[in-house]
């Protein structure tokens, strides 16, 4: 008789995420899954669900500063397909513009702005807003 493998759910605690957190960019999944005695696909999915990316960005994330306009916290917008069609943004395309690891075209601006309602004003007025903070941060180092 054959007995089958039951698959365990293991909560998150708040050591496991300032674990992964501090470790992110610098030890690999499978050191962290090893460390955290879960599997690497566990700890793929939970940095993919958190939302936090690895690896270089734009240096000022156009995207983001366009979802503030819109959004209190900008974890609130969940892309739908109705996103995805009305926008012309296939779902890799979608995440890599959000994580600031690919530049956003000037035709996908445009699309974004109409999407959210952002007149082009507001997304100017934003991105030269950005453009001053990040300023301010370099000059007060």
């Amino acid at each position: 008789m054959k007995q089958e493998k039951r698959h365990v759910i293991k909560k998150w605690t708040d050591d496991d995420i300032d674990f992964v957190r501090n470790h992110l960019g610098i030890s690999s999944l499978k050191d962290m899954s090893d460390a955290l005695g879960r599997s690497v696909m566990s700890v793929r999915l939970f940095i993919l669900r958190q939302r936090w990316s690895v690896g270089p960005s734009a240096k000022r994330n156009i995207v983001k500063s366009m979802l503030k306009l819109r959004f209190r916290n900008i974890e609130d917008f969940q892309p739908s397909r109705k996103f995805y069609n009305e926008t012309g943004i296939g779902q890799r395309r979608w995440w890599e513009l959000y994580h600031g690891t690919k530049v956003v075209s000037k035709e996908e601006y445009m699309k974004l702005t109409e999407y959210f309602g952002v007149t082009l004003q507001e997304a100017f007025e934003s991105r030269q807003l950005d453009l001053f903070e990040d300023q301010n941060v370099q000059s007060s180092k």
